[in-house]
């Protein structure tokens, strides 16, 4: 893998155009593929390919593409190892230790550092380069703003993966520290660990820098209509600004965000069962939900959502669907019954699981995971991801009015949820109501890379009783495995990183 210092040198992503979504070319570049760096950030029109770009890399394996979703179910109580995993479901980039939670500093997590930090070091490059370009003064504002924005949700996703949640680490000397905080392209850097105080203040700077860059100044154009949610807008920065804040627990200025989010213009998508045959899968027909069968997911309630494509050359072959299901793929996670268990029986939100026959599965009995069916059959790695949509901030709006004392108004919004999955309508108080509404966002964000920073946030253990491993059944909370080890080829000729504690 690449160390940071090696993400600098290169630059690969950089020359990278477009686009992850599925519509018209925003630019037209006579040879898109042998666009260089130097020639990218020169003219306005090479800026905005750089950025989309940068919004391209997004779905690498290691980030959206599957890593970072993968790893924040598996690694808590919503998975399983499946019965009918097959070999290669064990392999490494099937990642079974987000699981087994089998972690080392050699391969655990290499490709989320990696990615991240490439797109951190695309991000600089792009502002190191902005302000000498011959570009319109509010278009350069924007570029800016969706930059700083993307470089703070970046560090955010590194930080809670490779370290303890912050209000154990600042409290904890042996837990200080947080990730490298890179904000500038610098070859001969070797950087060390920001505390984790300096992380988020980093975070909120070039969040709360951003938001009204974003707010004030309109997109390149090309993004109007649906292909507006493939890219940061003014309240997908508002959401990335809330979900920090919720994460570190400051929920009186989470909240602030969430209300304008919930007020926005975003719906709550319907969900419906229909019986969908996934083209050229072989399966059988399968009761599906309706908006999340198909390639563009619960379109109205999408507020940052990535089109996930094997043909952009940044991702190839480890989706998803390879992951969760056995149809072109090895089935190796699935879905735990600690987690199905809390669905009702008339709760809509089971048909996400899917029990494969045996022609395919090789058991028939195990469930396997169909949030994610994409354009199944055909391109079997192609399929949506929703980084933020209208769900998550209607329960994080549900768990603060709750621990306000505002009980009716958490009730109202918990159960828009609870109301359109057909579940039971939530009536408790007090302590009761908090976990329901927990309890209900587990169910809902299932498979969306919550669950194991919603432990980490609320300082719980991970609890399996679902669970045939020999080991880590149970991590209790603060463990050493909450935070995982930082690559090890970070470590070399760098002796200023520092590995966290117990690897």
């Amino acid at each position: 893998m690449k160390t940071i210092i090696d993400t600098i040198k290169s630059l690969f992503l950089i020359m990278l155009p477009l686009l992850i979504i599925s519509c018209e070319d925003f630019l037209d570049i006579e040879d898109e593929n042998a666009v260089t760096s130097e020639a990218v950030l020169q003219t306005e029109e090479g800026v905005i390919s750089a950025l989309n770009g940068v919004y391209a890399s997004l779905q690498d394996q290691g980030l959206y593409g599957a890593h970072i979703e993968v790893i924040g179910d598996a690694a808590a109580d919503n998975t399983v190892f499946p019965s009918d995993r097959e070999g290669s479901g064990s392999n490494f980039d099937r990642l079974p230790h987000a699981y087994n939670l089998e972690l080392d500093d050699v391969n655990t997590a290499s490709f989320t550092w990696e990615d991240a930090y490439v797109v951190i070091n695309n991000i600089n490059s792009i502002l190191t380069s902005v302000e000498g370009i011959p570009i319109a003064e509010g278009l350069k504002d924007r570029v800016i703003g969706e930059c700083l924005a993307l470089r703070a949700l970046m560090h955010f996703e590194l930080v809670k993966i490779f370290s303890q949640d912050y209000n154990t680490a600042i409290s904890d000397p042996d837990n200080l520290l947080g990730v490298p905080y890179i904000t500038i392209v610098d070859a001969t850097a070797q950087p060390s660990r920001n505390t984790m105080t300096e992380v988020f203040d980093n975070i909120f700077n070039d969040i709360n820098t951003a938001i009204p860059l974003i707010q004030n100044n309109d997109a390149p154009d090309g993004r109007s209509g649906s292909n507006e949610q493939f890219f940061l807008n003014y309240y997908g920065a508002l959401g990335i600004r809330a979900k920090v804040n919720f994460y570190i627990t400051d929920y009186s200025e989470a909240i602030k965000d969430v209300n304008i989010i919930i007020n926005g213009p975003y719906s709550l998508s319907s969900y419906e069962i229909s019986s969908i045959t996934l083209d050229g899968s072989g399966l059988p027909e399968l009761d599906l939900i309706q908006t999340w069968s198909q390639r563009e997911i619960i379109p109205e309630e999408s507020i940052f959502m990535l089109d996930i494509s094997s043909d952009d050359g940044v991702f190839a072959n480890r989706s998803l669907i390879d992951i969760y299901t056995n149809y072109g793929g090895n089935a190796a996670h699935g879905i735990s019954d600690d987690l199905y268990n809390l669905y009702e029986a008339t709760d809509i939100r089971r048909n996400w699981y899917q029990v494969e026959p045996p022609s395919v599965s090789g058991s028939g009995v195990d469930l396997h995971v169909f949030k994610y069916p994409g354009t199944f059959g055909f391109d079997e790695d192609d399929h949506s991801f929703p980084i933020m949509r209208l769900s998550e901030f209607i329960l994080m709006k549900a768990e603060i009015e709750a621990r306000n004392g505002n009980e009716e108004v958490a009730r109202n919004f918990v159960n828009q949820i609870t109301t359109r999955a057909n579940a039971s309508v939530i009536t408790s108080t007090g302590n009761q109501l908090i976990e329901d509404i927990i309890t209900e966002r587990r169910k809902e964000m299932a498979f969306e890379g919550n669950r194991l920073f919603d432990l980490k946030r609320l300082q719980r253990s991970v609890t399996r009783t679902d669970c045939t491993l020999p080991s880590n059944c149970t991590v209790n909370a603060k463990d050493r495995l909450f935070a995982w080890p930082i690559p090890q080829d970070e470590f070399n000729g760098n002796p200023n990183m520092k590995q966290n504690p117990g690897f």
